[in-house]
């Protein structure tokens, strides 16, 4: 079977340094995880040497960061193999890929990261830019909190499998869901704020579970 891999969640959730860990064993010593934050940031650095120009380096950057990932999309499913990247889906374009690989007949896997609140998001990425990581400015922080959550919960359809992990303290697996069928999951009371908020259709299915656990 023909997978994609898709990691998301907020900032400083531990995208780049922990999704990896959640990915099947097959698919990470097979596949190269597409990061497109870290890819920008290198391409940048190398033409900040020679161009010196701050607005036209990052608009080169970022082009041949989006070149570079239609490619490797686009050669995935020429090819048939598997695709793994990580990234932020805070509008409905960002979607229209997720898609592609389902139309193809991939099963397409998310795995969510997620953190309390958007402070607890700046604090990490204040963190993790003292040790040399990259800086997100709080608008940023905001819009990918909450964006990602807003546009999961709206295109549910386009992702088969889901798992959704707090990483705010330790790592807790929430939940997690295949075909909008509950695997596992904490109770209703174990679940956290963002996740009852913003995925209202994954918290009732996880509620009217508990409920038939009760009668039984």
């Amino acid at each position: 079977m023909r997978e994609l891999y898709i990691i998301t969640g907020s900032n400083g959730a531990g995208k780049s340094s922990l999704g990896a860990n959640y990915l099947p064993v097959h698919i990470k010593e097979t596949c190269k995880i597409f990061d497109g934050d870290k890819l920008f940031i290198e391409k940048r650095n190398e033409l900040w040497q020679t161009l010196k120009a701050p607005k036209e380096v990052r608009i080169l950057a970022f082009e041949f960061t989006v070149d570079t990932f239609e490619k490797q999309v686009a050669d995935a499913l020429a090819r048939g193999s598997n695709y793994v990247y990580e990234g932020h889906f805070t509008n409905d374009a960002t979607w229209e890929t997720p898609r592609k690989f389902m139309a193809a007949g991939y099963t397409v896997n998310l795995i969510f990261l997620g953190l309390s609140t958007p402070d607890a998001s700046q604090l990490r990425v204040i963190e993790r830019s003292k040790e040399g990581g990259h800086w997100v400015d709080r608008r940023t922080i905001e819009d990918n909190f909450y964006g990602n959550l807003q546009k999961l919960q709206q295109h549910l359809d386009a992702v088969n499998n889901i798992q959704i992990i707090d990483t705010t303290d330790k790592h807790i697996v929430l939940a997690q869901f295949a075909n909008r069928t509950i695997i596992s999951s904490v109770t209703l009371q174990e679940l956290p704020d963002w996740f009852i908020n913003y995925l209202p259709e994954l918290t009732r299915k996880i509620k009217e579970k508990q409920e038939v656990q009760t009668c039984i």
